[in-house]
This record gives C-alpha cells, structure tokens and sequence, in this order.
C-alpha cells in the first residue's frame, strides 16, 4: 500500500447534512458586493447538483467490482456526501433562481451536456472526467480554506456553505481517483480526459458567469475582463492553482500528495453538528 492510499484509508469522511436556507434578506451581491464575483459563484453553485449525481453514478458502477472493504466504505460515504452537497446546492440555486439569476436555463444545458456523457463515453471515461473534475474541486477546495479574498467577503450564511463543501470535498478527495487505480482505468485517458475536461469546464463557467451578468445587466466585455484579471493576475487564485493542476499529469500522481488533513482538522470538528 503506498502512502498515499494508507494516508487516504486514515482520512474520516463524514457524512454531514447543512440545512442551509439563505434569508431572503441577502443581497444578490452576496461576495463582496460584487456582481462578477458573485456570478462566478453562482456559477460553481449551479453545476454542482448534477455534476455531483454524475459523480456518483460513475463510480457507483463499479462498486461491486471493488475487493477492498475499506474502499468499499469509503466509496458508501463518497456517495453520502456528494448526495448532500447537491441537496444543499439545489436549495441554494433556487435562492438564486428567487434573486433573479437564470439557473433554470443553465440547468437545461447542463442536463443536455450530462446526457451526452452519460451516452458517448464509456464508464471507464465517464470515470476519469470525473476523477478530473474532483481534482479541480479538491484543489479549489483547499485554496478557498487559505485564501481569504476567496471567503472573508462572501456573505457568512453563504460562506457556511461553500467551506463546508469545501471541508468534504478535501475528505473524499481520493475515493474516485482510487476507485479508478482498483479498476485499472489507465494514464493515458485519465489525462486525455483531463485536457477535455478543462476546455469543456472553463468554458461552461465563463458561460454561466457571463448569463448571469447579463441577466441584470451588468455584461460588458469590461467587467468580464477586470473579473478574470482579478482570478488570473492579482490575487490570481486560478493562477496559482496552475502548480497543483498540472501535478495531476504526473504518472505517479496521488491526490494526498497534497496532504492539508490537518487544515481542515478544526473545520471538521465545528461542523460536528451537521454530522447524520
């Protein structure tokens, strides 16, 4: 076993139920008061509820195929967690939908993409998209925990929700990739799949972002351009995720590489009464 998988087998993967209902009282600038950076949230919130199911249903195929008991746990677990986040993401967009933001319509499209997955991949591809879009939320996860422009803004209810995500999604950061080495899904489509799934992501959410600008009329090339600076140059924390995007193409790639058990710790035991 190597240390990474005995470091994963060591990780307590919770499973919590939040029960968050923004009040209305909210303003639908809920970070900072900002329109860009409170559609690009929005944005994360809407893709999440499927995405999550997708999750799920890709790794729940090959449940059985699985020998390991403590996996097998593991997996159980993986599949509570990502059932409670998109309930909790589902409530939250529809608190988006009552403030305006035209969720419904990104979730149409979503749907239409999901099912062109679910038809034109195999399981084994369905697996490694996946595994790639779990990386880009495990690292996104741990910067948001360390990266106060990302947080200290945000309005405190709505805050409650991303770190708790963000707490779960570093727990079971490993079960898919490891689910996917069980299986012997292979290197090449894990990061040909990657390469896909990065164009397809960034574009979708730039979409979204820019739909909900739009829909209070606050899309302009300008304030799209000074919203990227602000993710790409200064703070730039899609910037200086780049180093931990691209340690995924590494061949020996774990992602307990990145080993923050001990940054989430606290946050885990605070959120002890969330615990079902």
């Amino acid at each position: 076993m190597t240390a990474q998988a005995r470091l994963h087998k060591a990780i307590d993967i919770t499973v919590r139920k939040l029960s968050l209902r923004p009040s209305a009282e909210i303003d639908r600038h809920f970070h900072s008061g900002d329109p860009f950076l409170s559609a690009f949230f929005a944005a994360m919130s809407s893709v999440f509820p499927d995405g999550e199911r997708f999750f799920i249903d890709s790794v729940r195929h090959y449940q059985k195929q699985l020998n390991d008991p403590e996996l097998v746990q593991q997996v159980r677990r993986f599949i509570g967690q990502e059932a409670h986040h998109g309930q909790e993401h589902e409530a939250f967009n529809q608190w988006l939908e009552d403030k305006g933001y035209p969720v419904s319509e990104t979730l149409r499209r979503l749907a239409d993409g999901l099912t062109a997955a679910r038809q034109g991949l195999s399981a084994r591809q369905q697996l490694a998209m996946t595994l790639a879009l779990e990386h880009f939320t495990a690292i996104m996860a741990n910067q948001f925990l360390t990266m106060p422009e990302l947080s200290e803004q945000m309005h405190p209810e709505i805050r409650e929700l991303f770190i708790w995500h963000a707490v779960e999604e570093t727990e079971h950061k490993a079960v898919a990739f490891d689910v996917y080495q069980a299986v012997d899904g292979g290197y090449w489509n894990r990061v040909m799949i990657m390469l896909q799934v990065t164009l397809l992501f960034w574009f979708a959410i730039t979409r979204i972002t820019w739909r909900n600008l739009k829909s209070e009329g606050n899309a302009s090339l300008g304030r799209m351009l000074r919203g990227y600076w602000w993710l790409l140059a200064k703070p730039g924390p899609l910037r200086k995720l780049l180093p931990e995007y691209l340690d995924y193409f590494r061949p020996g790639f774990h992602p307990w590489d990145q080993n923050n058990r001990e940054l989430i710790r606290p946050l885990q035991e605070s959120m002890a009464k969330y615990e079902v």
